[in-house]
């Protein structure tokens, strides 16, 4: 996670795998240097990197645990970072390590790094050691007779491509994608969701057709009923008047606060029931609304009359709709809409069985764990993104309640990229969790259903380019139900205020941020009792069957209906924790955290003793005290059910780790455990490319 400002300049990954060893540098030290533990990489030697890594003395001053658990976790996590990498001029690695300000080496180790890169260089220099033995054998058969020469030749050509086929090592689609040149494959027009075959929606219809990046915008709460109606009567075009960045997104999407419909039939059993004629969709129409989400508490105000009166009117409009139907197959069916080559799917959830959708049934979709993790899981190997709505939470509260934590979090462990929440009227905060942004209120957008019609407020953009995300919040003030995005003081404060409520979380989201994807996560989620990979015994590195797929030039490769791979990398052991955001970057203008390219040619030496800063001494990532005021509420948590079925999903898992179990030092050492809870001190390495995320 990098803070970017300028996607046209190369990242440090990039130009680390264009042979830019200074890069290299900075990058796996920018890993290693939040986990106490200083890298100094040198450029290759005939193809073997050699890196001196330096720990801290207050990290872990038992040489011999430096000698055995740590080592082995080390050299496993920096090949794999190197495997990643995928670069040709990489085919090994010299891994000295010692104590700061210590000469004395504890340990050294080499090992060999087979990646698609330098294997096919490899066999680039077996070819033309192959061309030149063919080249003797033709000039020698020019000097024999003619029917000799015929034969010698046909058995040679044979027996050439019989080999060359033998040597062909079995490649993943999404490999072949990578290497094969020409177009790719053709995506089929439909996806298999959990329940049906969903077509894919494709969006010609772009501001910049030409740009290559994907722009989705994100509003709150929209009502376009009683004084929205008697401010603006017939004029359709006043609500988003001013909100040009909603008509320039590729997809633009609200939630729908009212039906769309003439019906009388209210529900007499609430308070407030919303409606809007059928001709407020031009509202939504005139704004560049693309896709809005039905499920919510008013959408069956007036019943399943008023319900299929509003599917219908956005269906004429060509406004796409998710969370509602006129039975749970539909109300649950996801939104995929395609967009410049990028394939997106929209989920969307109501939290309450009220009014729920069932067999012949109309209603909204109801949030139940296991059909959210059936949704991502059957989606996750067929779109590039997913991204799912949650209508959820407590009116007017400020923050989402730790069973709203839960249940997001729980969303991206299954393979979700964003998970973006409205209902309770204010903006509430953000996170990022496992690499991927967590917005659980958006507060409201244009909201007619009640008299106040000025009010601060936020929209989120999120950007796709390549394999990365850039999410940021827009400033909007809104006047008179007109909103209008900011900026100066009037939207350093709105910003302010979003950075102020978000800093309840571990990793608070601020605008902007850019966001790794990892390729396609994979279908199946982590588990908490998962192992460490094999351990580097033989002195090459190479992944196994299971392992993730290495990141090369095409990273934006099209799918084929086959889950991609997941890339699961060791987690380094806990040790005094960094500022946020400053300890990892691939796509972003460089790491927050200062780190001098080699000095030299030859390792060692830099020594420093004098005593090291210890960053461990920096606050707790939660306020110690309560930070929900009122109200506060502590329904049971997600997890808590029913024993899922086969049919229902697996559980999460964590991301691989290994464990160090650090003597008279108990604030740097890691506590043994199944998972990562958000009040424990231990800190743990953030995934390096994690699902996709």
């Amino acid at each position: 996670m990098v803070y970017a400002e300028n996607w046209s300049q190369p990242s440090i990954f990039e130009l680390a795998r264009e042979g830019n060893f200074q890069a290299l540098n900075y990058w796996i030290d920018s890993l290693l240097r939040p986990e106490g533990i200083y890298a100094r990489v040198e450029q290759a030697q005939a193809g073997c990197v050699q890196i001196l890594v330096e720990f801290q003395r207050e990290f872990a001053p038992d040489t011999t645990l430096l000698g055995s658990t740590l080592r082995e976790g080390l050299v496993k996590f920096i090949c794999h970072q190197l495997w990643r990498l995928n670069s040709p001029a990489v085919e090994g690695v010299r891994i000295h390590a010692r104590l700061a300000g210590e000469p004395e080496i504890l340990w050294k180790q080499s090992v060999r790094i087979v990646t698609p890169a330098n294997r096919r260089q490899r066999r680039y220099r077996s070819l033309l050691v192959v061309d030149w033995v063919k080249f003797k054998t033709y000039r020698s058969l020019l000097l024999v007779g003619s029917a000799l020469a015929s034969f010698v030749l046909g058995f040679w050509v044979s027996y050439h491509e019989a080999l060359a086929m033998r040597l062909v090592s079995p490649v993943s689609p999404y490999q072949q994608a990578g290497i094969i040149s020409g177009p790719p494959p053709k995506r089929p027009d439909a996806v298999q969701a959990a329940l049906e075959l969903v077509p894919v929606m494709q969006q010609k219809q772009v501001a910049n057709p030409y740009d290559p990046t994907v722009t989705l915008m994100f509003g709150g709460n929209v009502n376009l009923s009683d004084a929205l109606a008697s401010s603006t009567g017939n004029d359709y075009h006043w609500a988003f008047a001013n909100m040009d960045e909603y008509r320039q997104a590729d997809v633009a999407m609200v939630n729908l606060e009212n039906p769309l419909t003439r019906s009388t039939l209210g529900s007499g059993k609430k308070q407030l029931n919303f409606k809007a004629d059928p001709e407020s969709v031009k509202v939504l129409t005139a704004g560049g609304v693309d896709i809005v989400n039905l499920a919510n508490n008013h959408a069956m105000d007036y019943e399943e009359p008023g319900l299929v009166e509003t599917i219908n009117t956005l269906n004429n409009a060509g406004i796409q709709h998710l969370g509602a139907g006129r039975n749970i197959k539909e109300a649950r069916r996801p939104d995929i809409i395609e967009v410049k080559g990028q394939r997106i799917a929209y989920l969307g959830y109501y939290d309450a069985d009220l009014h729920a959708a069932d067999q012949g049934k109309a209603g909204t979709n109801p949030r139940r764990n296991n059909r959210v993790a059936e949704d991502i899981r059957a989606l996750r190997g067929q779109v590039d993104w997913i991204i799912v709505n949650y209508h959820w939470g407590v009116e007017l509260a400020d923050y989402p309640g730790d069973w709203q934590i839960d249940l997001a979090r729980f969303t991206i462990d299954q393979g979700a990229d964003l998970v973006v929440g409205h209902h309770p009227h204010v903006l509430q905060g953000a996170e990022i969790y496992k690499g991927r942004p967590i917005v659980y209120s958006l507060g409201n957008f244009i909201f007619g259903g009640n008299a106040r019609s000025d009010y601060d407020t936020a929209v989120l953009k999120v950007s796709l380019k390549d394999r990365n995300m850039k999410v940021e919040f827009l400033p909007v003030e809104v006047k008179k139900f007109q909103p209008k995005v900011v900026t100066g003081d009037a939207g350093s404060r709105i910003l302010k205020h979003v950075e102020q409520i978000s800093s309840i979380f571990d990793r608070p989201m601020r605008s902007s941020v850019v966001l790794d994807a990892p390729i396609n996560p994979g279908v199946a989620p982590k588990t908490p009792n998962s192992t460490l990979p094999p351990a580097v015994k033989s002195g090459t590195y190479e992944p196994g069957p299971g392992s993730p797929v290495p990141l090369t030039g095409e990273s934006n490769m099209p799918g084929t209906g086959q889950p991609k791979p997941s890339p699961i990398l060791p987690a380094l052991p806990t040790a005094p924790k960094q500022p946020d955001n400053s300890s990892f970057f691939q796509n972003g203008a460089g790491p927050a955290i200062e780190s001098s390219p080699p000095p030299s040619q030859d390792l060692p030496p830099r020594i420093y003793r004098t005593p090291s800063q210890n960053p461990s001494r920096e606050a707790e990532p939660f306020t110690k005290e309560p930070f929900i005021k009122e109200p506060f509420i502590s329904p049971p948590s997600p997890s808590q059910g029913a024993v899922p079925s086969p049919q229902s999903y697996v559980p999460p898992t964590r991301d691989l780790s290994f464990k160090v179990a650090v003597k008279e030092q108990p604030t740097s050492a890691i506590v043994p455990g199944t998972s990562n809870t958000r009040s424990g001190p231990r800190i743990a390495l953030p995934p390096i490319a994690a699902s996709i995320g």
